[in-house]
């Protein structure tokens, strides 16, 4: 029995395309709620480290857990069916 390469790729472009889906919306917590543009460090401590408010620490960390539930109840109804989007859920 053969391997499927075009199925192993497009495997791997799902992943891949859902790996960089998480990451832009991890960013738009970042950017948003505690004020960090970038997640590539810099080499300096006076640009990669940050003070961060213990309130705005819990509301990016609320707004990952959220987005994880709806992306959990999104993968169990078949899809994305829902055309309100994470921003609108996350930012009002």
């Amino acid at each position: 029995m053969g391997v499927d390469t075009p199925r192993l790729l497009r495997g791997y472009e799902m992943r891949n395309t859902i790996h960089e889906e998480r990451i832009e919306l991890l960013q738009t917590i970042a950017t948003d709620i505690l004020r960090v543009e970038k997640f590539e460090p810099t080499g300096q401590p006076t640009a990669d480290l940050r003070i961060v408010h213990i309130e705005h620490l819990v509301q990016a960390l609320e707004a990952a857990y959220d987005a994880g539930l709806l992306v959990g109840y999104r993968v169990a109804r078949g899809g994305n069916s829902d055309t309100q989007s994470l921003n609108e859920v996350f930012f009002p």
